[in-house]
């Protein structure tokens, strides 16, 4: 999973999903935040069993976890809109190639938590938080917010 950020105080399942919970609230939409093993190091060209979750954040309080015995691929999505999303339901439609075991949009950080704690601890057989690391990806902003500059973007129309 790339680097490990386990925080201290999650050597618990319960801990570790009140962590989970708090990292998932107030971020910006786009961020991205992922779960897996600690020491899993991806290759390519091997075809790897990895237990694996991926949240990402929409808008309107909004997240959508899901769940892989995949590798997760970053998503690539038009917009970070929830309108007309199915809201506290598992869905397992195969909508992501990549997405083995299921999605879910929610707006409820406790439900979310508890679905990571589940997969690891009860379907994946981890024995511990400790063999856990994650990684979150921040969105970037494509122009600064400044009041005083004033983009004259007609050469573009």
């Amino acid at each position: 999973m790339g680097h490990t950020n386990n925080s201290p105080g999650t050597r618990e399942w319960h801990e570790m999903a009140e962590w989970i919970a708090t990292s998932l609230t107030d971020k910006p939409v786009g961020m991205i935040f992922e779960i897996g093993p600690s020491d899993f190091i991806y290759h390519a060209e091997r075809d790897q069993d990895v237990a694996c979750v991926q949240a990402v954040v929409l808008q309107h309080g909004v997240v959508m976890l899901r769940r892989s015995r995949e590798m997760l691929r970053q998503l690539n999505v038009v917009d970070f809109g929830t309108r007309a999303l199915p809201i506290d339901r598992w869905l397992m439609n195969g909508h992501f190639e990549d997405c083995t075991d299921g999605y879910i949009f929610s707006r409820d950080r406790e439900l979310l938590a508890g679905a990571v704690v589940a997969w690891f601890r009860d379907t994946c057989g981890i024995a511990s938080p400790d063999e856990l690391g994650c990684e979150y990806s921040v969105p970037d902003t494509l122009m600064p917010d400044d009041e005083e500059e004033e983009n004259d973007d007609s050469e573009f129309i």
